[in-house]
């Protein structure tokens, strides 16, 4: 019995050692978010030193770029206002809730099946002086649940992310970097 033991001691350790020395390699290399400092969040409303007519044309300009449709109804509205229209982010009931969760919190959380999601952003405009301008955005962020009876939107509370890119995105494309 003592063999026994002791055979299945030396086995052990030897898959232990092999397990080590072939896992070595691969652990080096494997960073696990080191290094990457997470980026702070812009100021939303964010001052910008120029005219809300420069601005707005940057607005519209960057929105083209990002293939983002604007509602020319809800814009005309108010002046100084731009709404895109909804755009889907991301499609399929096994990426779609985490994809979500990433830009919005998820009311009922994983109780239902995401099956799509879709935001639309608001910006406004409001100018200070002749020569600054205040720009506030707003993501309308959604999610599509699937129910008995077929799929249903659900509004989610942005995390700032959507508003946050589109705010770097101005912000580079006044200054040229764009």
């Amino acid at each position: 019995m003592a063999n026994f033991w002791r055979r299945l001691l030396v086995v052990g350790l030897f898959l232990g050692v092999i397990g080590s020395v072939s896992f070595a390699p691969v652990a080096g290399q494997i960073s696990w978010g080191r290094g990457k400092e997470k980026k702070p969040m812009l100021p939303n409303p964010y001052t910008f030193n120029v005219p809300r007519d420069t601005l707005l044309e940057s607005i519209r300009q960057v929105l083209s770029d990002r293939e983002l449709i604007i509602d020319e109804k809800l814009s005309a509205e108010k002046p100084g206002r731009i709404v895109t229209q909804p755009v889907i982010f991301t499609r399929g009931a096994l990426t779609s809730g985490s994809n979500l969760e990433f830009i919005a919190r998820r009311p009922g959380g994983a109780n239902f099946t995401w099956v799509r999601g879709r935001y639309a952003l608001e910006l406004e405009a409001l100018p200070l002086d002749p020569q600054r301008t205040r720009l506030t955005v707003y993501a309308r962020i959604e999610g599509e649940r699937q129910t008995e009876t077929g799929g249903v939107w659900v509004n989610c509370p942005s995390r700032g992310v959507k508003e946050n890119e589109i705010l770097e995105a101005i912000i580079k494309h006044l200054n040229g970097e764009s």
